[in-house]
């Protein structure tokens, strides 16, 4: 039987738990917070709700006396190129699960992403899903669209707990103090070219590859393409410099980049492009958002349920794969269309944590929790959104 607890409080005190303080594994918690802060976020504001949290190790995860373990990333463990170290890693946690189960711990995810999007070792990501989800206790995704899909992904998904949370707002992380005309200078970018912007981490699921072959399509007055982030793949690297090389309108900056160098390439850019392979949710398309700089997306993963919630002027959603002709409608769209201040209600980082603690304490103990969590629904959406059916 499906038990969903469609909202949590967005407001007030957490329910209060007859444990008294929590310990929590989080995977990741805070090690990982240079490459995305969302987790240190969220978890900087749940320890003040009465809960420990500490990063998720195999060394902790043997040894820490802990209520509950939240993975964010479980399939990291299919990660390494290596097949053998992933194999060892997966081996590894499967015992650590079933460690956990004798302990007593519960299991909760929290619903990112599908796959491991890559999908490097795909028989062992297939082993890896089915010994992980029988053991998990619930759920946490981040739009309504997003537990739909992951119910069709794994239909045992349907018989567990799950919740919605919504992705923050990253607007407290990064500085914003450079304006777009000294951002371009840094690029020695001129202010009546439209600046296309890719930027995070480069993964082949990400398509940069057509990004490149679409933007080469048009002319250096009609747009320049700014890449900014590190190579996750030197195979990738290759044949992205290999594209772009003789390209006048595409600059590559193939390194990390720093929270505070972060806001030079939002600042400069005049549409953020995603025309990623598989998407569930995207960071940085909230991170766009957060500069208050337009996105175009195609229709995949949560997009539209996104497009509903901030507006059609802030994310574009095209259908099929990126092509000049849609390139060049979405410059059009960026450029001409007057934008309404982004609504990021509801998204602040101490109100969920407050609903995260709720989700831990309806996970502990959910028959005496379940009714009053349930009682506070119709007060949990912000004003001016329907509440979740």
């Amino acid at each position: 039987m499906d038990r969903t607890l469609e909202r949590l409080p967005v407001t007030g005190d957490p329910p209060t738990s007859a444990r008294g303080r929590l310990r929590i594994l989080a995977l990741p918690a805070f090690r990982r917070q240079a490459l995305n802060p969302f987790q240190a976020l969220l978890y900087e504001q749940v320890e003040r709700l009465n809960v420990q949290v500490e990063d998720w190790s195999f060394f902790r995860a043997l040894w820490r006396r802990c209520d509950i373990w939240h993975f964010h990333h479980p399939d990291t463990v299919v990660f390494p190129r290596s097949l053998w170290q992933s194999a060892l890693e997966t081996a590894t946690l499967r015992l650590l699960l079933s460690w956990a189960r004798l302990r007593g711990i519960k299991i909760l995810w929290t619903v990112h992403d599908l796959d491991s999007s890559d999908n490097m070792h795909p028989r062992l990501e297939q082993w890896f899903w089915r010994y992980f989800l029988p053991r998990i206790e619930g759920y946490v995704c981040l739009t309504e669209a997003g537990r739909r899909l992951a119910r069709e992904r794994f239909p045992k998904l349907r018989r567990l707990p799950s919740f919605i949370t919504a992705h923050g707002d990253f607007r407290p992380a990064y500085p914003k103090t450079v304006s777009k005309a000294e951002a371009r200078g840094a690029f020695e970018l001129h202010d009546e070219v439209p600046v296309l912007l890719s930027f995070g981490l480069i993964r082949p699921y990400k398509d940069l590859p057509l990004l490149i072959d679409v933007v080469r399509g048009l002319a250096k007055r009609e747009a320049i393409l700014l890449v900014a982030g590190r190579v996750y793949d030197k195979d990738v690297e290759r044949d992205i410099r290999a594209r772009v090389q003789g390209a006048a309108n595409i600059q590559l900056q193939l390194r990390w980049i720093s929270f505070e160098d972060t806001q030079l390439y939002f600042s400069a850019a005049d549409l953020v492009v995603l025309p990623y392979r598989r998407i569930l949710n995207s960071g940085t398309l909230m991170l766009a958002l957060a500069f208050e700089r337009p996105v175009m997306v195609p229709d995949r993963g949560t997009m539209r349920e996104l497009q509903g919630r901030f507006g059609s002027d802030w994310l574009r959603v095209y259908e099929g794969d990126l092509n000049v002709a849609k390139i060049r409608s979405g410059i059009e769209w960026a450029m001409q269309t007057v934008r309404t201040p982004l609504d990021f209600s509801g998204l602040d980082w101490p109100t969920l944590a407050q609903q995260t603690r709720a989700i831990y304490d309806a996970l502990l103990d959910p028959v005496s929790l379940s009714s009053s969590v349930s009682a506070m629904i119709r007060h949990a959406a912000p004003a001016g959104h329907e509440p979740r059916q």
